[in-house]
């Protein structure tokens, strides 16, 4: 064993490894053998300095920050004030229909097909039949952004009430996970945003809850213009709610003069078809549901590199700023699903080419279908 004990070895240094290494100094002819006075003294040293080594291991992730570094990463990024995101949460109207004079109150809780429960914001009464209010989502994240007509349980029915049905629910937002805050951190730290360059405009945009990617462009429509064109943290269109949130706060922290103009990314929508060869350790739809992670994940990070690239109109073009959605990477992520033997078809947006997503654009998978 090594003199000196490495940063590597110190998270996996045992006590019996200390241990011999300490014996292995000795120059007296102390009797060492196990269960002697000398060995039983060395083999208490011995586990307490490998518990210190396994702490100073444990410090790390402290100091150099990675997806596994946890709490820390809160920390290190709030000391250049960059905090993560804790996501919004969802609303949408109600519409009730009744007695008139019937009146519903202000917390009144209603739940959706899967069980999500929604609050009502202010009590609402009947005239004419009906009435209309606001439902609040019980937690933050994007799983509370239903359709309409998905609110179908009450906790408490009302008299007077005879009916209720929910519009589309909208403005969920997940909470920022590890990997966001870690990216947006690093960003910082490394992108140098100032003075309302390109980067301060990414920053401002991604700080916003619901934002994953933020891609600038300087010039869009001209000298003293900026663009921002906004994806969400599944790197897929922003709704209007957050879009508007992030223009919002980009007023508030960019300096005078710019004439800025915030949107969202228009999604390039993609179905993939393939006809497969399994064999018997799968299935049909296990097939289908990895061969849709995979893509889900592919593509999120496709959007999440590329929109890391500004665009100056002054040196560079939208249409060279395009990027490629692979259709050999597309069959490899197939093939490589446990279990596929071959495919004898595979059609990506109904062809079997590279799928080319303009600048302001984000892949969107509208569905997988394997048999």
């Amino acid at each position: 064993m090594a003199d000196i004990i490495t940063i590597d070895e110190m998270g996996t240094i045992t006590a019996e490894d200390l241990k011999q290494r300490i014996l292995g100094r000795f120059t007296t002819d102390l009797q060492t053998r196990e269960g002697s006075f000398t060995n039983d003294v060395i083999s208490a040293l011995a586990l307490e300095l490998c518990n210190c080594y396994h702490s100073i291991a444990a410090l790390l992730p402290m100091f150099y920050l990675d997806d596994t570094s946890g709490e820390y990463i809160d920390q290190q990024a709030a000391a250049f004030a960059v905090s993560r995101k804790s996501g919004t949460r969802a609303t949408c109207s109600i519409t009730f229909t009744g007695t008139d004079g019937a009146t519903v109150p202000a917390g009144a809780v209603y739940y959706s097909q899967t069980g999500l429960a929604y609050t009502l914001n202010a009590a609402v009464t009947i005239a004419a039949g009906t009435a209309t209010g606001t439902l609040t989502a019980e937690n933050v994240g994007d799983e509370y952004n239903i359709s309409a007509g998905e609110i179908t349980a009450a906790l408490t029915n009302y008299s007077g009430v005879a009916g209720f049905s929910n519009g589309t629910a909208t403005g969920g937002t997940d909470a920022e996970t590890d990997t966001g805050l870690l990216s947006r951190y690093l960003n910082q730290m490394r992108r140098a945003p100032t003075s309302g360059n390109p980067y301060h405009y990414q920053q401002w945009a991604e700080s916003v809850d619901g934002v994953g990617a933020a891609r600038i462009v300087s010039k869009w429509d001209g000298p003293g213009t900026v663009k921002v064109i906004l994806a969400s943290g599944d790197m897929e269109p922003v709704d209007e709610t957050v879009r508007a949130a992030a223009a919002a706060y980009i007023a508030t922290q960019r300096p005078v003069g710019p004439m800025v103009t915030v949107v969202s990314a228009a999604a390039h929508n993609l179905a993939v078809v393939a006809t497969v060869t399994i064999d018997g350790t799968t299935t049909l739809a296990v097939v289908q549901v990895l061969l849709q992670a995979a893509m889900e994940s592919y593509l999120s990070q496709m959007v999440s590199t590329a929109f890391a690239d500004t665009i100056d109109l002054d040196f560079d073009t939208m249409a060279g700023k395009t990027y490629t959605v692979s259709y050999n990477r597309i069959s490899y992520l197939l093939l490589s699903i446990p279990g596929v033997k071959d495919y004898t078809a595979l059609t990506v947006d109904g062809a079997t080419a590279n799928i080319t997503i303009a600048a302001d654009e984000v892949p969107v998978l509208t569905g997988v279908t394997v048999s």
